[in-house]
């Protein structure tokens, strides 16, 4: 009785097969699923890096610094000098406008995060430059 084994795979090859799988997507996706906070925190660094140098530019040309009421637009609207010290208004990864402050003689950028409110109630979710002088 020579029975010819027909090529295909068996129901316990297919399971095994996706298990093995299964077992690398859950190490692998953790790493993928990260990217998109280090793409945020960079853009976040770089935004706060643009605005300081801003608002550094600012106090050259107008020998004192933007008050802390002022909206940042004052970067980015037309100057006697140029067309501004900022292309356009920026916004934080989640879309929201920056606000800037100063403490301390320190110029601090700040984005409401992601839940898109500056000072919620425990203000765990807004991020600060660390500050230019």
């Amino acid at each position: 009785m020579n029975k010819k084994r027909l090529a295909a795979f068996t129901l316990i090859e297919i399971l095994v097969a996706l298990t093995i799988i299964g077992v690398l997507l859950s190490f692998v996706a953790p790493m993928v699923l990260k990217r998109p906070d280090q793409a945020r925190q960079l853009k976040l660094n770089n935004d706060f890096m643009a605005i300081e140098t801003a608002l550094s530019l600012y106090q050259l040309d107008n020998s004192q610094l933007p008050s802390s009421d002022m909206d940042i637009s004052v970067l980015f609207s037309d100057t006697a000098t140029s067309g501004g010290y900022l292309s356009k208004q920026p916004v934080d990864p989640w879309g929201t406008p920056y606000r800037f402050a100063f403490e301390n003689g320190v110029i601090k950028v700040h984005s409401a995060g992601k839940n898109k409110s500056f000072d919620d109630e425990n203000g765990s979710d807004d991020v600060f430059s660390k500050g230019l002088q």
